[in-house]
């Protein structure tokens, strides 16, 4: 059963990675990639998370909140070590 959550968690967890990287921040103004080609560094200020961001950012919590739930007692099984 634990194999399981683990798997689930550690699922949960690299999709909002993936997620996040692959469009959960962006420019309101148009294409991450060419808003700073145009504006340099001056564009950092108008980041903001996206849909995408947000769902990642709920991937990334329950992903981990599971994998959290899962290892709790993983002390008590192997005898404290």
């Amino acid at each position: 059963m634990k194999s399981v959550l683990w798997l689930f968690g550690g699922a949960c967890v690299a999709s909002g990675i993936i997620t996040m990287a692959s469009g959960g921040i962006g420019v309101p103004a148009g294409p991450t990639s060419t808003v700073f080609s145009q504006l340099g560094y001056d564009a950092l200020p108008e980041l903001a998370f996206t849909g995408q961001g947000f769902l990642a950012l709920g991937l990334l919590a329950v992903g981990i909140g599971v994998l959290v739930a899962a290892n709790r007692g993983a002390w008590q099984e192997t005898g404290g070590y």
